[in-house]
């Protein structure tokens, strides 16, 4: 009779991330962390192991972790290949991952629980198959990084950077421990804040304006403005400049990305560039293709 409780209990730790009917407070997780958790749950990315119960310090299991990074960070896949028939509940997710170059063979055994540094691996890889991220080039001393297993050090150093992951107070990570759940929640929650705010960042980057002031009677400065960036690195150019025979002319101008191997000053910009234009001309302004 023990043993099937403990196989009852193992069944439900490993479903529980894989889907949730409403967001409710859970007893076992207090203060911010509960807010976190009441998010993901939410949005459907994760769900406790009872109604009221999450189990914040339980382990998590390779095929549990890649399936919360999947879903966290809304990843997709091209392929149209259907699944098998009663293949396992973290399938999909596994096959999405690998679409995303996101290391599927940690769950080879899939019950298999994950380390602080393995879970950190497939979440930057996940992170990475949302798009390019410039970081500062800057190296963060790590208390145990000789612990680390080389391969994983370049995550968690960017995750690190990210503000994704973190030290305790003795600047260690303790990477060969196990991670919780409540671990892996947070830094999950962090990463799709993350790769959100970036993303609100590039569509506002898409927004130009221009404004034209007058130098003389015959001349006309243009002044095109790529407001509030995050750093100096997001630039403004004009490529060319077409003339209609309307009397317009349009200035098809290119967004510039920041240089990843440069360090930028963290500071709101607005960048600039500019362009002289006869007086005659009305003016248009177009993203060069």
């Amino acid at each position: 009779m023990k043993n099937k409780s403990k196989a009852i209990a193992a069944l439900a730790l490993s479903c529980s991330l894989m889907a949730v009917s409403s967001a409710s407070a859970f007893s076992d997780v207090k203060g911010q962390d509960s807010e976190v958790i009441k998010s993901l749950q939410s949005k459907k990315i994760i769900q406790g192991i009872t109604k009221d119960k999450f189990a914040p310090q339980g382990k998590l299991t390779a095929a549990q972790g890649i399936h919360l990074v999947v879903k966290a960070l809304q990843l997709k896949s091209d392929s149209s290949a259907q699944l098998d028939k009663g293949a396992a509940w973290y399938a999909e997710s596994l096959k999405i991952a690998k679409a995303n170059g996101i290391p599927v063979d940690l769950a080879a055994t899939p019950s298999t629980e994950l380390t602080k540094e393995q879970f950190a691996h497939i979440l930057y890889k996940g992170i990475r198959a949302t798009g390019e991220y410039p970081l500062i080039k800057m190296y963060i001393q790590v208390a145990d990084d000789s612990e680390t297993t080389p391969d994983y050090q370049g995550s968690i150093q960017n995750l690190l950077l990210m503000k994704i992951a973190s030290l305790d107070s003795s600047q260690k990570f303790h990477p060969k421990d196990k991670i919780t759940r409540m671990e892996a929640a947070l830094m999950v929650y962090k990463a799709a804040e993350f790769v959100d705010n970036h993303k609100a960042a590039q569509n506002e980057a898409q927004q130009v304006s221009f404004s034209i002031e007058k130098v003389n009677d015959q001349i006309n400065r243009v002044v095109l403005t790529r407001a509030q960036q995050p750093n100096p690195g997001y630039g403004i150019s004009i490529e060319k400049v077409d003339f209609t025979a309307e009397g317009t002319a349009v200035i098809y101008y290119k967004l510039e990305s920041p240089d990843p191997d440069k360090m930028y000053p963290q500071v709101i910009t607005d960048t600039k560039t500019e362009t002289y234009l006869s007086s005659k001309y009305n003016v248009e302004i177009a993203l060069s293709k």
